[in-house]
C-alpha cells in the first residue's frame, strides 16, 4: 500500500465505526433534513443512490417528486456501475454489497445531476469513498452532471486525502444545523 492508500484505509475504518455509532433517531433526522434540501427543476435526469444502513435514507425522493427523471446505480459486473431510470421504488433488489439496486430500466445516457455517497466528506468537495472507485470511474462517464455529496454531520472533515482520480463534489448537503 502506498502513504495516500494506507491513510485512506485507516481513514475508512475511523469513518465506518463513526457512522455505525449515530442513533438510528439521528439517522432518520438528519436524512430527512438532506431530502428537504434537494430540490430539483421538473424534467431535471438526476442520479441517486440507495443508501445502506449507515448512509442518508433519500429513495423517498422519488416517490415525493414524479417531475423529475430518477436513476439508481446498479453494479454491472467486475468494477462497473451505470444508472437505470427507476419510475417506482417495487424494482428494487439487494444487488452487489447488500445495496438496493434496480432490476431493470433504461440506462442513464445524460444526467444533469448526481448525489454521491461517501464514508467523508470536506467543504471544498473532496470526497472518501468505500474503496471500489465505483463513483469516481462512473462520474467521468457524465462530465457535464452537477455532482452533489449527501453527508450526515459526522462525515464532515477538515481535510481528506486526495489522489488525482479523486472526484471534487461541486457541493455537499448536509443537514442544517439546530437538528
Amino acid at each position: 500500500m502506498t502513504g495516500k492508500t494506507s491513510v485512506k484505509a485507516t481513514l475508512r475504518g475511523e469513518m465506518r465505526a463513526r457512522l455505525g455509532k449515530m442513533s438510528s433517531d439521528l439517522r432518520i433526522s438528519e436524512s430527512k433534513s438532506i431530502r428537504d434540501q434537494l430540490i430539483f427543476p421538473p424534467g431535471s435526469q438526476v442520479a441517486l443512490f440507495a443508501g445502506t444502513r449507515t448512509e442518508p435514507q433519500l429513495l423517498d425522493l422519488i416517490v415525493e417528486n414524479r417531475q423529475v427523471a430518477w436513476f439508481l446505480p446498479r453494479v454491472t459486473g467486475g468494477s462497473t456501475m451505470e444508472f437505470l431510470r427507476v419510475y417506482d421504488l417495487e424494482i428494487l433488489v439487494e444487488g452487489s454489497f447488500g445495496i438496493r439496486e434496480p432490476s431493470k430500466g433504461e440506462p442513464a445516457t445524460d444526467l444533469d445531476i448526481i448525489i454521491c455517497p461517501g464514508l467523508a466528506f470536506t467543504s471544498s468537495g473532496h470526497r472518501l469513498g468505500q474503496g471500489g472507485g465505483y463513483y469516481d470511474r462512473t462520474l467521468s462517464r457524465y462530465p457535464n452532471a452537477r455532482r452533489i455529496g449527501a453527508a450526515f454531520s459526522c462525515q464532515l472533515r477538515e481535510s481528506l486525502p486526495i489522489e488525482p482520480h479523486d472526484l471534487a463534489m461541486e457541493n455537499i448537503i448536509r443537514p442544517r444545523s439546530g437538528l
